[in-house]
């Protein structure tokens, strides 16, 4: 018998098992809705519908009580008691029918005992008492309020006196029925709680049957594969320390069998890997290594992706006041800790240029169109690390004194570029080509212009924009490019910016849009009020000085708000 069918019969012998104790618990849970459904249909609206007659009738007389006091006789006030009297008569009358009527259909309901039918029995007698003397208690209401009406006090008076004879009846007496009828419902209630545990019981039951049952066949059946699979482990463990395994027997043709015959293809291709793993040597990041032999080393494909540029402010100045040794350990330091960023935020370093970082992100590594959000993240989470970096720098550049002011600067692009090996036989490398590099490139030597350290595309932000909070900057063409690009600084991450950021974001939006219809006066006017919240705020200082240019050369008619650029 192989493997599947010894699994099929342990199936069959606890679905067996399971199909008996099933039924015994939808028998109970036949008898335990069926009790629940009487206190629902009977037994509760009985107990409110007795309250109410209790509560009624109590507020009937004393209204009628109430009225003889009346003194003198308000004529609107007695037609107002009259007509509360004659709708509660209606509603008493038609509770004890609603309640007369539950009493004989559950009465003859077959999902009651014989000894809750007679206690319904019982309590339907009581009710029918008590329902021929709601009659005469309502026919002593309405002497009293006749004689009233008529002006005869003194007759209602003693009308009125009648009601005293009703006293055991609505009051003891209907006491009584209520007590009953909460006796019955909590008999019902305490049946089905014990039927609950009986439930729980054999719910457990079932579980160790079907552990004991399980685990019987389980041991048996493991007897007749654990020669084979010790032999697999034994392989396989052979491979995980880096020796290489000899391809296993097949001795049978169970599932032993096939999952043998998988370890030898399995090593096969682990061979083929491996081989493929020497011609890919010069790649440094694992996953790429990984996804390269897994879609062939000469893959070449157009993407979309986001590009990241970086590189450290005033890096000449910084290197004149260094050592060469002292230049290699900030270089290192600081190309480590963004390094560690930029892979925990699954992008990937293409290159290192001087100074510079140049990284990506793009799927599957990214899930989905998460790549323009995860290289955002990663910008602000660099801003973060190189603020720590900072406190470090007297140990690692060796001035204890006055050390490098370390600042960096990044542009983000996201768009279509070619990603793919490029280069010679000899040497090759996993890069990216294409205008988004370029532009993301021009983004990040802009932040100069604009006094800023992190600028992105209009695309990034639209992808990212639920995750990093920005402001718009401004509509430029970069330097070997015509189509204009609108441009944004990242701020922070979303639901982290302060307010006195938010409100500098606003008034900076008021401006360029003044600043967009040519409004000079209004749009010099907003960024000088920006420069007040923060003096040190570089994009309304460069547009207070753009607007005073455009004031003195007025742009050409039909000026589109676009800034050019010529210089890289």
């Amino acid at each position: 018998m192989t493997i599947r069918k010894k699994i099929f019969l342990l199936a069959g012998i606890l679905l067996a098992l399971f199909g008996v104790v099933v039924g015994v618990l939808a028998v109970i849970q036949k008898l335990d809705s069926d009790q629940i459904g009487n206190i629902v249909e009977y037994e509760l609206p009985l107990t409110r519908l007795v309250a109410e007659i209790d509560v009624d009738t109590d507020r009937y007389e004393l209204g009628i009580l109430r009225a003889l006091r009346l003194d003198p006789l308000n004529p609107p006030e007695l037609a107002a008691a009259i007509s509360t009297k004659q709708a509660m008569t209606e509603e008493l009358r038609t509770d004890v029918d609603k309640a007369t009527a539950l009493l004989a259909k559950a009465i003859q309901d077959p999902s009651y005992q014989t000894t809750e039918r007679i206690e319904l029995a019982r309590i339907e007698g009581s009710f029918k008492y008590l329902s021929r003397s709601l009659e005469e208690f309502l026919a002593t209401g309405e002497l009293t309020m006749a004689a009233l009406a008529d002006g005869r006090r003194e007759d209602a008076r003693t009308a009125s006196l009648g009601f005293s004879k009703f006293a055991q009846a609505f009051g003891p007496d209907l006491s009584e029925i209520r007590r009953s009828l909460a006796s019955l419902t909590d008999r019902a209630t305490r049946t089905v709680l014990a039927r609950q545990r009986l439930n729980t019981y054999l719910s457990f039951g079932l579980f160790l049957a079907a552990c004991g049952i399980g685990l019987g066949i389980s041991a048996v059946g493991s007897a007749r594969v654990v020669g084979g699979l010790r032999q697999l482990v034994v392989r396989t463990r052979a491979i995980e320390s880096g020796t290489d395994s000899e391809p296993l027997s097949i001795l049978t043709r169970d599932e032993v069998g096939e999952l043998a015959l998988s370890f030898n293809r399995m090593v096969e291709e682990l061979r083929s890997r491996e081989r493929i793993k020497d011609t890919f040597g010069k790649f440094v990041d694992p996953r790429i290594v990984t996804r390269l032999i897994g879609s062939g080393a000469e893959q070449a494909e157009r993407r979309t992706l986001t590009i990241f540029f970086s590189d450290i402010k005033d890096f000449s100045g910084i290197s004149e006041q260094l050592t060469a040794s002292a230049v290699v350990n900030l270089l290192n330091s600081y190309f480590g800790t963004v390094a560690d960023v930029i892979h925990a935020h699954h992008g990937f370093i293409d290159k290192y240029i001087g100074d510079a970082v140049m990284a990506f992100w793009v799927s599957p590594f990214s899930a989905g169109d998460d790549h323009a959000s995860d290289a955002c993240l990663a910008a602000l989470a660099q801003q973060d690390a190189i603020t720590l970096l900072r406190a470090q720098l007297p140990e690692i550049t060796g001035m204890r004194r006055n050390p490098p002011k370390l600042a960096i600067r990044m542009g983000i692009a996201t768009g279509e570029a070619v990603v793919g090996t490029i280069g010679s036989d000899a040497a090759r490398s996993y890069t990216v080509i294409g205008d988004t590099v370029n532009l993301a490139s021009r983004l990040e030597s802009i932040n100069k212009l604009y006094g800023t350290s992190l600028i992105l595309s209009e695309e990034t932000y639209r992808m990212a924009q639920q995750v990093v909070e920005a402001r718009e900057l401004d509509l430029i063409t970069v330097a070997g490019k015509t189509e204009p690009v609108r441009i944004f600084e990242a701020m922070g991450r979303v639901g982290e910016l302060e307010p006195e950021r938010i409100q500098l974001r606003e008034m900076f939006s008021d401006g360029l849009a003044s600043y967009r219809r040519q409004d000079w006066d209004e749009a010099q006017g907003c960024f000088e009020r920006c420069l007040l919240h923060d003096a040190e705020d570089g994009p309304s200082r460069l547009f207070v000085d753009r607007v005073c240019q455009l004031r003195s050369i007025p742009p050409p008619a039909g000026w589109d708000g676009v800034w050019h650029f010529s210089e890289k």
